[in-house]
């Protein structure tokens, strides 16, 4: 049995430094603004509701979405980085119940009660609420 691995050196990929090294030295905010197609998808959204998860002074930026028949939670954490999760969304007796449609391996979930309330819970109990932005 014979292992071939074949390069094409027309096919590479050139980075040009002096731009990259613009990019990485960056604020967190200009890279923000250069994601032209955060305006652009946002038009899209129905918005259900924004808030701050303030613990630890995290200032993280959580938006729950609608958009083409699904729900979403989008966060950008305080570092500039980005996470946007499709949630299956369950009505209780406590409020709309939205876990990870990827599932969570901790068992934890959101809780939206009275439609602006957004707790932060396991299976035991709602162990936090975040702060409506």
């Amino acid at each position: 049995m014979t292992s071939v691995t074949t390069v094409i050196q027309d096919q590479t990929f050139k980075v040009d430094s002096s731009e990259l090294l613009k990019v990485i030295k960056m604020s967190v905010v200009e890279k923000r603004q250069r994601l032209g197609w955060q305006a652009k998808e946002a038009e899209k959204r129905d918005i259900v509701g924004r808030w701050v998860d303030e613990r630890d002074s995290v200032g993280d930026k959580i938006t729950l979405y609608r958009e083409d028949g699904k729900i979403y939670l989008e966060t950008w954490y305080n570092d500039g980085c980005h996470s946007l999760d499709e949630m299956e969304a369950t009505q209780t007796p406590e409020g709309l119940k939205l876990e990870d449609v990827g599932g969570n391996i901790f068992g934890e979930y959101f809780l939206l009660s009275d439609g602006k309330t957004l707790q932060f819970c396991n299976s035991s109990s709602c162990f936090y609420t975040a702060k409506v932005a």
